[in-house]
């Protein structure tokens, strides 16, 4: 018999990686939960949708994201949306005993200052970065309740911690959008337009980590038919990258001729943020897309969609 699963966020950059990827395995049959459908801060829709589908399993997919400044300007709804998106889908997993629950979480969810590479062992250890702490404590308290069943009801619910993400489906709104899509957008407009040059903010030296959410779908499918012994894993991709390098390397790919100006008025955010792995490797997964092939093919898929 297939298990039906409910992918929570099905339309977002991470639900829809995760849809594509098992909609044609056999062993899964996944309910249709469009955001048309259903609000994910409703409990009674969430009960209703629930209790009619009888779901197997859920990954929760489903939450409000966006880059430093929309993060650090809508702390109170990063912060709400977050925490009752999480809680809910848990609360009812619970209920309805649905049999695994995959809980999508951040790397964010770690101190401002801690030893680089992070552990899991980290969490709470010390302050949060100040710019995305609304955001990381919602991710922080939905992993926390996660977990708390885990233990003591013996459930198989489970969080992941995945690196900085890129990839298809992802968001290039200028005022909300995460590094890479608004490095790609920049560039790409100012070879369009001819321009001298490209404005990046912040001083360029930080130092990110980062993920190709097809490698993120993978390893979400890894979990689905493994026993995790854990209750949260990081999942990363093992290269460590600066912005200023980030910068330079997809430049090169765009081949935009121009110069980088780097706005230090703007925050930069964590200094460092590379996540340790080890869990992840232990259990027999890791990534297989690298950062300069996934960025040739992110630009690449950027310039189609313009262009559509």
């Amino acid at each position: 018999m297939k298990k039906k699963i409910l992918i929570a966020g099905q339309e977002g950059m991470v639900g829809a990686a995760v849809y594509n990827l098992i909609k044609n395995d056999q062993k899964f049959k996944i309910i249709n939960c469009p955001r048309k459908k259903i609000d994910f801060t409703d409990i009674k829709k969430i009960e209703k949708l629930f209790k009619f589908y009888k779901p197997h399993i859920v990954v929760n997919c489903a939450g409000r994201v966006g880059g430093i400044l929309d993060n650090s300007k809508f702390q109170d709804q990063y912060l709400f949306t977050n925490t009752l998106i999480g809680l809910n889908l848990i609360n009812m997993s619970f209920k309805y005993k649905v049999g695994k629950f995959i809980n999508l979480g951040s790397a964010c969810i770690y101190p401002k200052k801690t030893k680089q590479p992070i552990k899991e062992d980290y969490l709470l250890s010390s302050n949060l970065e100040s710019t995305n702490e609304g955001y990381a404590l919602a991710k922080i308290s939905v992993l926390k309740y996660c977990e708390y069943l885990r233990n003591k009801f013996k459930k198989d619910f489970i969080s992941l911690q995945p690196a900085n993400l890129y990839g298809e489906g992802d968001n290039f709104d200028l005022k909300s959008s995460h590094v890479i899509p608004a490095l790609v957008k920049k560039f790409f407009v100012a070879k369009k337009k001819k321009q001298k040059k490209v404005e990046i903010w912040g001083s360029g030296k930080v130092k990110r980590e980062f993920l190709n959410v097809k490698d993120l779908a993978f390893a979400i499918k890894f979990c689905l038919n493994k026993k995790i012994k854990y209750s949260f894993v990081n999942v990363g991709s093992g290269e460590h990258i600066s912005i200023k390098e980030l910068a330079l390397l997809i430049k090169k790919i765009l081949k935009y001729n121009g110069k980088i100006y780097f706005n230090k008025s703007y925050p930069d955010g964590v200094k460092l943020r590379k996540l340790d792995i080890e869990r992840m490797s232990k259990l027999g997964w890791k990534a297989k897309i690298k950062l300069k092939d996934g960025l040739k093919d992110y630009c690449k898929y950027f310039q189609d969609k313009e262009f559509k």
